[in-house]
């Protein structure tokens, strides 16, 4: 019995060196967030310019910038090139500051051997408060401040938080997977433009 347990433990071991080795990237951004606090990026909330960088998406709170990605085709081998170079819009919703539900997804943990410099890039995205910060800019440069409202953890094929809201708000999700190392489920983030910035009537109305 004392053998089996032994073995068992050994196990234990290597499955954890192992997940730990191959996970390194998203386990060091945990021990940074607890220890170091992360440092203003380019927007501070006290000043903000007319004009940041363009298509980059900015969660200050967790010292997360990167750049967004287009893609025209929505299939996993289009997805997966573009992710290499920072998080991606889905195809076909809203574009930053328009009504309707702008939709980013990125890596949280993806394998350490696959290419690319963003492989981790949401992996603090379950730490983030309601009431943060998120912002995203157009291709023009022009930043989009939208406040967090909701975040969750929801099923790999539950599509509904794509869904477009009859363009009556200004809307932003962004999403990773989840948990670690895996693809079962999905972390999604709901943020939005306040309601004040809003118009008085539907803008589908003729």
């Amino acid at each position: 019995m004392k053998r089996f347990v032994i073995r068992l433990l050994l196990v234990i071991a290597v499955f954890a060196a192992v997940v730990l080795v191959l996970n390194f990237g998203y386990f060091w951004k945990q021990i940074k967030f607890v220890f170091v606090k992360p440092q203003p990026l380019s927007i501070a909330e006290d000043k903000k310019p007319h004009v940041i960088e363009p298509s980059v998406v900015i969660v200050e709170s967790l010292g997360i910038k990167a750049p967004l990605q287009y893609v025209d085709e929505a299939n996993e081998e289009t997805y997966q090139k573009a992710l290499r170079n920072g998080v991606v819009h889905y195809p076909g919703t809203a574009k930053p500051g328009e009504y309707g539900n702008v939709y980013i997804f990125g890596h949280s943990s993806d394998n350490a051997w696959s290419p690319g410099d963003y492989k981790t890039v949401f992996a603090l995205l379950p730490r983030i408060e309601i009431g943060a910060k998120i912002v995203v800019s157009d291709p023009a440069g022009n930043p989009y401040e939208y406040t967090v409202v909701e975040a969750k953890v929801v099923g790999a094929r539950d599509t509904q938080w794509l869904d477009q809201g009859e363009y009556k708000k200004k809307r932003l999700t962004l999403q990773t997977s989840y948990p670690i190392g895996t693809s079962l489920q999905r972390y999604v983030v709901i943020a939005e433009i306040p309601e004040d910035t809003t118009p008085s009537e539907d803008p589908n109305a003729s």
